[in-house]
């Protein structure tokens, strides 16, 4: 007997060889997404005629009365689903763990994303042009006004019957490509399963777990028990009948390629408890496009990572900004998720870094959202079309018995979660780790001195004459002294290893290459920069320096070479106490700042009810040393610190932003180096090598320490080949 076999088993035989072979072969899996993207296109090829064509279709044969009643009755149900689905994103963050986060600094903490053109995307003046960009609200608007337009149009009977036949043509194109759907499964699995690495799974585990958990309780227990609850159709059937699309969803994480085949699934259905008739297919087929076009819960499930993004950055939403947190998030959700949370993590000050985060979580929790989507849809159209067509029913009993059902699981479904994550790291100590093991590329031959120069009464014997060309004393000498501060994290500072690096670092050993010298570090302390320069114990000072009024009295300066950005360092739960510049001003604080440092100069006139406490130390703020409530730093120091120390965040007070300039220093009147010095930092700007150097050092960019993708192939049949390559790679500019 020849076994045949449903077109669902070969989905999951599809998925299961997927995973296998992106087991075997690891990154190599890469070239299948070929196969996939072909896959996915194919089913899109027909949905957005097919909405057009149903929406207008459905919509001209109903009278006024009827689609009155669609609009009063699913606004209504859409409240409640939304309800449902926001009252579970706000209970999941209850698992969370304890948490200590850190990250790089990042220029978008001093950006502002522009807002979300939210009417170009319902209201558009060209149809044609949405229906090329695939702007599905706006084409939905415009099928919908053509569908009430036809309704009083007298001899349309012939349009709509043309119409009913391209609708059925277009669905059995859907349901032919969907033949496909074990191949197209494959090679998406396969594509996830060889590239995903076990740390970029572990690092997300919080948000993957409590939304997974999450949408398979929705998925499997609420939206189905309402179903029941309110309509004839049972459990088991419901999933028998949709278990094709739901395989599909999950694969494919793609909710647009499934509204002709929930329809037909609807259908199916229908006729299985005989209630199908053309009137109610016609509703779905109105039901189906129109709630598409709003979020959908799989969508607004995602507002979770917003509450994942503010616990992993240490940033609180207060209770009482919770409302606000609903509203901004449920109309920003009306476009496109990828517009809305970064928008979203601007709004609640949350580090707009962890977007990527969001991206790389869509791999995996994009299938478990388009498959709670799936099921929203298929159970909203059903209960919809049962209060309109007068299937919906009550029976107390059922509805006591399902609510019991729902508490009890949910209860089991928070706590399971809850221990699940009591397994998290309480830090993140990769991006500590990183910063700790970041070195210099090739370095020149470096000795670094760790003492202070001691006063002497030599120094004005060996002061620098004024105009002496110091630059020519350094070509003969073969030897470039620079003066650091260790104190200037990220520009200057000693790694794990002891070695000393950082941004200015990077490019002194950049400048004595291009002078083809060595190096000497000497530490210096910015109360007394000139010092050094002056009695010839230094050629130029490198550690973060502050271009100021005062200063360029007695020393020069180079060009800039950065502009920063005053910030504030506190404890993560009062850090939102500074983020209205305004606030901080009107506040009298103990604010602490490194000694010598010019930031107090800059920011004493903006903080007049301020006291100032001065740092021997920059750790001592953080350590406790000091009766201090905020650090006063860069945006950029003060992130890296912050790395270190992950109980504190670094807070930039808006809107009135104070900047600062930074610059290398030379002595006095040395124009001949000063104005090497200048063409130099134009030739590296240009050349876009001081922006490779902001990067690695200051954004944290383009730093591999990532090991090769585990694979069968490359570890296990191959182990002697690929022995050499599994070590951490160390990568710098």
């Amino acid at each position: 007997m020849k076994l045949k076999l449903s077109l669902s088993t070969w989905i999951v035989i599809g998925m299961v060889l997927g995973i296998a072979c992106g087991l075997m072969f690891g990154d190599a899996c890469k070239k299948l997404s070929i196969v996939g993207d072909i896959y996915v296109t194919l089913l899109l090829m027909s949905v957005m005629p097919y909405i057009v064509t149903t929406l207008m279709l459905g919509i001209g044969r109903l009278s006024i009365k009827e689609a009155k009643l669609i609009a009063i009755k699913g606004g209504f149900i859409t409240m409640i689903f939304w309800s449902i689905a926001i009252f579970f994103v706000l209970l999941m963050p209850v698992t969370f763990p304890a948490w200590e986060s850190a990250s790089f600094y990042s220029v978008d903490m001093i950006n502002t994303i522009p807002e979300i053109n939210s009417l170009g995307l319902y209201i558009s003046s060209n149809p044609f042009n949405a229906l090329a960009e695939s702007m599905v609200p706006a084409v939905v608007l415009f099928c919908v006004c053509v569908g009430v337009a036809l309704i009083s149009i007298p001899n349309k009977e012939k349009l709509l019957d043309d119409m009913d036949i391209f609708s059925t043509a277009l669905e059995k194109v859907t349901t032919t490509m969907v033949q496909l759907a074990p191949f197209g499964t494959f090679a998406i699995t396969a594509v996830a399963a060889g590239t995903m690495t076990i740390a970029e799974i572990a690092r997300l585990q919080v948000y993957f777990v409590t939304f997974i958990a999450g949408a398979l309780l929705m998925t499997f227990v609420i939206f189905p028990l309402i179903i029941t609850t309110l309509t004839p159709y049972r459990y088991r059937d419901i999933f028998k009948v949709s278990k094709e699309v739901l395989l599909i969803a999950f694969t494919t994480s793609n909710l647009f390629i499934l509204l002709p085949l929930i329809a037909r699934d609807i259908r199916v259905l229908m006729r299985q408890y005989d209630c199908y008739t053309d009137e109610r297919n016609t509703l779905n087929d109105i039901i189906i496009p129109i709630c598409y076009i709003f979020p959908c819960t799989g969508k607004l499930l995602t507002i979770l990572f917003i509450m994942f993004a503010a616990w992993f950055d240490g940033v609180t939403i207060e209770l009482y900004r919770y409302p606000e947190f609903i509203a901004t998030s449920l109309l920003s959700f009306m476009g496109s998720a990828n517009f809305a949370i970064p928008f979203l993590l601007n709004h609640f000050h949350i580090s707009s870094d962890l977007f990527d985060v969001y991206l790389m979580a869509g791999i995996i929790n994009g299938k478990f959202a388009t498959l709670l989507a799936a099921i929203y849809l298929l159970g909203f159209t059903l209960v919809c079309n049962a209060w309109m067509t007068g299937m919906l029913k009550f029976n107390l009993k059922k509805i006591i018995t399902n609510l019991i059902i729902i508490v009890i699981t949910t209860a089991v479904t928070l706590t399971g979660t809850a221990l699940i994550l009591r397994f998290t790291p309480k830090t993140n100590t990769e991006i500590t780790d990183i910063l700790a093991n970041m070195h210099i590329t090739d370095p020149v031959k470096t000795v670094v001195i760790k003492t202070y120069p001691q006063r002497s009464m030599l120094d004005a014997v060996f002061a620098v004459k004024p105009g002496s060309n110091r630059l020519a004393t350094i070509k003969e000498r073969g030897i470039l002294r620079v003066g650091y501060n260790p104190n200037a994290r990220p520009f200057t500072y000693f790694n794990s290893d002891g070695e000393l690096i950082g941004f200015d670092i990077a490019m002194a050993n950049m400048l004595a290459k291009d002078l083809n010298c060595t190096l000497k570090f000497i530490p210096i302390r910015y109360s007394n920069i000139g010092r050094g320069l002056n009695s010839n114990t230094i050629d130029i000072a490198m550690a973060g320096i502050s271009k100021t009024v005062k200063r360029i009295e007695t020393l020069d300066f180079s060009d800039d070479y950065m502009v920063v950005t005053m910030a504030l360092v506190a404890r993560d739960h009062l850090a939102n106490k500074f983020r209205d510049s305004k606030a901080v001003a009107s506040q009298k604080l103990n604010i602490a700042v490194l000694d010598g440092s010019s930031y107090l100069e800059i920011v004493q006139k903006f903080l007049p009810k301020a006291t100032f406490i001065k740092l021997k130390k920059t750790e001592d703020f953080f350590t406790g040393k000091v009766n201090a409530e905020v650090l006063l730093t860069s945006a950029e120091q003060g992130t890296a610190f912050c790395m270190l120390y992950p109980k504190y965040a670094t807070v930039i007070p808006k809107p009135e932003m104070i900047k600062d300039s930074f610059a290398y220093v030379i002595a006095k009147n040395d124009l001949e180096f000063s104005k090497y010095l200048n063409e130099w930092l134009a030739i590296k700007r240009n050349n876009h090598s001081i922006k490779k150097l902001y990067d690695y050092w200051i954004l944290g960019r383009n730093i591999d320490y990532k090991k090769p993708r585990w694979s069968v192939w490359n570890n296990v049949l191959h182990m002697n080949r690929t022995k050499g390559e599994m070590l951490p790679k160390k990568v710098s500019p």
